[in-house]
């Protein structure tokens, strides 16, 4: 049995007003929007998510995204004590979000602050370098993307990009399909009940692709702050696309309450079985 631990959309708080001159507009007017939904997220909340999450003793522990709102430099100190706080970079795997990659110098940022969660690759060069990470966990092979891209002011789109798309082709090429089951991992979700334009993956169609010609069975995000799913066929291959809700959420402005995933993977006659737990966090 291997289990993974999933919670999504950390969003740690408090957030500084980005007051460094010249003013950017977009950090500015995502301070505001962050500033007119007072608490939505709460940082207590998420050390309890935390302490759950390591008391159920997953094999790996899998967070979808967001860690931060505007990608400053002050936010990056307290996204790396989160990320230490729930274990060592070997075992916590990250695909990052849309908040995360807010601004285009926010990679640079992140090789500053997350150093120790990227492959050497990517600190020394373009963060995407880095992914798809690939942990292998007893019958999991967890296959982390990122999503998060720059964009301009009010979207939230994501983006996967050629590059990224065939070497996740190619690592899926070279898994032992009886050995171990993919499973996918990124902050946008390909498919969703009513996602929005502005919040929808761009290359999703391609990633599908890929998704279906591999026969990968489950994928799990972040992005919309709400526990779901979304079974998806095509071609007599069914997807179920699984999202978290937010690990510090306190259920206020529309978001599901705080609560993570435990997914629990197991061999079976005819492949592997899965099984997820949906945990509120009190």
């Amino acid at each position: 049995m291997t289990v993974i631990a999933h919670l999504s959309d950390l969003h740690l708080g408090p957030v500084p007003f980005p007051a460094a001159w010249p003013w950017r507009l977009k950090p500015v007017l995502g301070w505001i929007n962050w500033a007119r939904q007072p608490g939505a997220h709460d940082a207590g909340l998420f050390a309890r998510t935390a302490a759950a999450v390591r008391a159920a003793s997953p094999d790996h522990i899998l967070v979808s995204g967001d860690l931060i709102e505007l990608g400053l430099v002050q936010e990056w100190k307290s996204a790396h004590a989160a990320l230490a706080r729930l274990g060592a970079p070997a075992g916590v795997s990250w695909a990052p979000g849309n908040h995360d990659l807010y601004t285009t110098d926010a990679a640079a940022r992140i090789r500053s602050g997350l150093a120790d969660w990227l492959a050497p690759a990517a600190v020394a060069g373009d963060l995407r370098s880095h992914f798809p990470r690939l942990d292998r966990i007893g019958h999991v092979a967890l296959v982390t993307l990122c999503s998060g891209t720059p964009t301009w002011l009010f979207s939230a789109e994501g983006h996967l990009g050629e590059a990224q798309l065939a070497r996740l082709a190619a690592l899926l090429d070279g898994l032992d399909r009886g050995q171990v089951l993919p499973v996918v991992a990124i902050h946008h979700p390909p498919v969703a009940p009513g996602l929005s334009p502005l919040k929808r993956l761009r290359d999703a169609q391609a990633l599908l692709d890929i998704l279906v010609r591999h026969r990968c069975p489950l994928v799990l995000h972040g992005h919309l702050h709400k526990a779901c799913r979304e079974d998806w066929s095509r071609d007599g291959h069914r997807i179920a696309v699984i999202g978290a809700a937010s690990a510090s959420a306190t259920g206020r402005h529309g978001d599901d309450p705080a609560s993570f995933n435990l997914i629990t993977v197991t061999p079976g006659a005819g492949g592997f079985d899965w099984q997820v737990e949906t945990r509120l966090v009190a």
